[in-house]
């Protein structure tokens, strides 16, 4: 596996004139210092408020985001992380001045192995971003959109894709937002495949890591590992808790050693938005409120993060 690794990670490089192993040390530089001034910041990525599990019978989250934000500010957080293009709804808007919330990092996806589709991507993030960043928006958070049938994607696909990440990376660089790619279970086959060939072959400076931890470990991976890769490139986190594949009701209430990714965390001095989102199955045990779930994940965020 290793030396087919090496051997996509080549096609790659060469597709994109970037070979990871030499980036040039201006360009490395150039990376950590856009970082440098990021901060850490605790919020609540909103997917979890859409999930008809845990509102039964009620409006889309649009219409209830009043009370939504309301209960996310009791349960202790003062971010939000929903979709870029919200930071043109008026709605939303209104929602987020009324209690308060900031919005350091927002959601986007967009199929990017295509390549006349990863033009219309690029361009629609880039006019969503100029909107969001004055809002404070500092992380765009990009799942690249799976493959049609949800089969792996060929080296040559892969490449296209890392060409055009880095190139919209550089057009959000551009306006002062770091890009992470964002991963579900479906990047992690393959030992990861798609995570490492992306990250491999796109430059830091363009192409940063939005960690979702829970779901790297969903996929069989593990998170300790990536991040002891790619800690350095880690903009932002997504945080859930699981035993096995399970969701659980509250972040700590999970096997996953969140002790070792924060320790990992530490010694690649992270600093960016983490987005606790709680998600649930028919087969997650509930037994507290979505509010109280929210403040019992938010004191382990504190005693565990110190965030």
């Amino acid at each position: 596996m290793a030396g087919e690794m090496n051997r996509r990670a080549f096609l790659t490089s060469a597709a994109l004139g970037v070979a990871a192993a030499a980036v040039p040390a201006t360009l490395a530089q150039e990376a950590s210092t856009m970082g440098a001034d990021a901060k850490t910041t605790v919020g609540v990525q909103l997917y979890g408020w859409t999930q008809p599990i845990n509102f039964p019978n009620q409006p889309p989250l649009i219409e209830r985001l009043d009370d939504a934000f309301a209960a996310i500010k009791r349960a202790g957080f003062d971010n939000v992380e929903s979709d870029t293009a919200m930071a043109g709804n008026r709605k939303f808007l209104d929602a987020i001045d009324k209690h308060k919330l900031g919005f350091p990092a927002s959601y986007s996806g967009g199929t990017f192995h295509v390549e006349a589709e990863a033009h219309k991507a690029i361009q629609a993030m880039a006019a969503d971003a100029k909107v969001a960043r004055e809002l404070g928006v500092e992380v765009i958070n990009c799942n690249p959109s799976v493959k049609a049938g949800g089969a792996e994607k060929t080296d040559e696909e892969l490449a296209i894709q890392a060409r055009m990440l880095d190139r919209c990376g550089a057009e959000l660089r551009a306006l002062g937002i770091r890009f992470a790619i964002h991963n579900h279970s479906p990047e992690m086959r393959s030992n990861a495949r798609e995570i490492h060939f992306d990250l491999r072959n796109t430059r830091p400076e363009n192409v940063w890591f939005n960690a979702d931890i829970e779901w790297i470990h969903h996929g069989g991976g593990d998170p300790v590992k990536l991040l002891e890769e790619y800690g350095d490139r880690t903009a932002s986190l997504h945080v859930r808790d699981a035993i096995g594949t399970e969701w659980v009701q509250a972040l700590g209430e999970g096997k996953i050693d969140y002790l070792a990714v924060v320790a990992v965390l530490k010694r690649k001095k992270f600093a960016g938005p983490i987005s606790l989102e709680l998600a649930y199955t028919e087969q997650t045990k509930i037994t507290r409120s979505f509010e109280e779930n929210h403040r019992v994940s938010r004191q382990f965020i504190r005693r565990v993060f110190g965030a």
